[in-house]
């Protein structure tokens, strides 16, 4: 019973742990000139990453920098 019960403790923590990695992106549309914060890396032609392409742990503080960013104001 205790081997069932650590097997499910561990299923459940590992499905967890890749949501707690997410990375932020500050990203700018190249036809648009638009900046937005995205949770992937961008892949394309018509997204370009900004802010020296520096991914970021909270969505907030992609946002700090989406501020920041000359070519996005």
């Amino acid at each position: 019973m205790k081997i069932t019960a650590l097997a499910v403790i561990f299923v459940i923590s590992g499905s967890a742990v890749p949501a707690f990695a997410t990375k932020y992106y500050v990203v700018q549309n190249s036809k648009s000139l638009k900046c937005s914060v995205v949770p992937k890396k961008p892949k394309g032609k018509t997204v370009v990453l900004v802010g020296g392409g520096t991914p970021y742990k909270t969505r907030s503080d992609a946002r700090a920098t989406l501020r920041t960013v000359a070519s996005c104001r």
